[in-house]
């Protein structure tokens, strides 16, 4: 099935849009790869007529970080002692697989991606040129990065011009699209973050960095002769709104204002940070002094899993813990930050990420005739703690059928599950 006219009708839709607009029952009409109509049902309908009883309709998940290509190792890393998951567990690893294998697991990462719900993904890691083949085989929605590091620059320069030259960088042209991806704070120098900078001042790309995800990346900061790791990355010009940076576990409270008054987009992910670092980053101090914070599910093997409904929970729980405060993180804005200022975070807001005519059909139904989100009270709620993966029965990117009755619709499970 391609993209062509759809008329989705559902119990419900919470569209998601600055009114907090909801519908009940709803209509969702797509024409191409856009939403030509949101509302209550009508008597003319277009195209084909997709019934989804008992569901409610969203805007697709958007994954603010994540490394397809990790899906390999999901259960390889587990129970690491701090600092020992990524020099001592991954990096043996990912000595043992070549670009074909990381292909085979991006394209696995994006079928439980897809069927999870998810529409939208940042991507960055090794060999992205053979990775980003894959994403754009799968139907999603994604910006690709490679991963740049101080000890082959000059090739990972090269990866990035030419994914750059391939997608551009400009997501209402293209599907898949282009950043940069500098890997971390520690790994990447002074010189080669000033040439990311240039590049990105060049193409009009984002950039996606790690930010102060470990105690040895701080501490390689440090002996540079920084105060730290925002600071760091402030002297060099990137922190900003085109920035996107990622976890910020060991942040201080200074640094945390710093990237916040700087207008950052922040990647948050909580279930990552909490089984390999022990810790949950003050996403809630950085997004008061202003940052924009998505929510990210990172690898497969960093938390087992690439399931937004999951991360949106478990964020609510541990940043109520951090904030010592039970009322911290209300429902309404953790189903933000997978959405609306997921969007926001890779600068699509105007693209996807609410239910709004003229925007891309990016579009998923989750069935709520289950046990688990009966009764439904608080539609926004039930979303957030009680809906789980399973749960989501479609899923339309770009006006695309890639997920109906559960099942996907262009992709071969069976074969690359194989």
């Amino acid at each position: 099935m391609t993209a062509s006219a759809y008329t989705l009708l559902a119990d419900e839709a919470l569209t998601l849009d600055e009114r907090r607009t909801t519908y009940s029952p709803a209509a969702v009409a797509i024409e191409g790869d856009s939403i030509s109509y949101v509302g209550p049902p009508t008597r003319e309908t277009s195209g084909t007529v997709i019934r989804l009883d008992g569901c409610v309709l969203l805007p697709g998940l958007i994954d603010v970080h994540t490394h397809t290509p990790m899906w390999l190792f999901r259960g390889l890393t587990e129970d690491v002692p701090r600092g020992d998951w990524l020099p001592r567990r991954m990096r043996p690893l990912e000595a043992l697989v070549g670009p074909r294998e990381l292909r085979a697991g991006a394209l696995a990462g994006c079928l439980e991606l897809m069927t999870n719900g998810v529409t939208t993904i940042a991507d960055r890691y090794n060999d992205m040129g053979e990775v980003a083949g894959a994403i754009e085989e799968s139907g999603l929605r994604a910006v690709v990065a490679h991963s740049l590091y101080d000890r082959d620059a000059e090739r990972g320069l090269r990866e990035t011009e030419a994914l750059l030259e391939r997608f551009g960088a400009d997501p209402a042209r293209s599907r898949v699209w282009a950043g940069l991806g500098p890997h971390a704070t520690d790994t990447c120098g002074p010189d080669l973050l000033r040439r990311v900078a240039a590049l990105a001042e060049r193409s009009g790309g984002r950039v996606f960095i790690h930010l102060a995800q470990a105690e040895a990346e701080v501490a390689a900061v440090r002996a540079r002769g920084s105060a730290g790791c925002a600071a760091y990355l402030d002297e060099l010009g990137l922190l900003g709104p085109t920035v996107v940076v990622a976890h910020g576990t060991y942040l201080t409270d200074g640094e945390a204002d710093l990237v916040g008054g700087r207008g950052t987009a922040v990647a948050h992910c909580p279930s990552s940070n909490a089984k390999i670092e022990g810790r949950v980053a003050p996403v809630g101090r950085m997004r008061r002094a202003g940052a924009v914070v998505g929510l990210g599910t990172d690898a497969a093997c960093c938390n087992n899993g690439m399931d937004l409904f999951a991360e949106m929970r478990t964020a609510g729980l541990v940043n109520k813990v951090a904030a010592d405060d039970p009322a911290a993180f209300p429902a309404e804005v953790l189903l933000r930050m997978a959405t609306t200022e997921a969007a926001a975070a890779l600068g699509i807001a105007h693209l996807v990420g609410s239910l709004e005519t003229g925007k891309r059909a990016d579009v998923i139904a989750v069935d709520r005739r289950v046990p688990h989100l009966l009764p439904w009270h608080d539609p926004v709620a039930n979303i957030v703690y009680a809906a789980r993966a399973s749960d989501v029965s479609a899923v339309f990117v770009d006006g695309r059928p890639l997920v109906l009755d559960r099942r996907p619709v262009g992709l071969d499970a069976e074969r690359i599950l194989a």
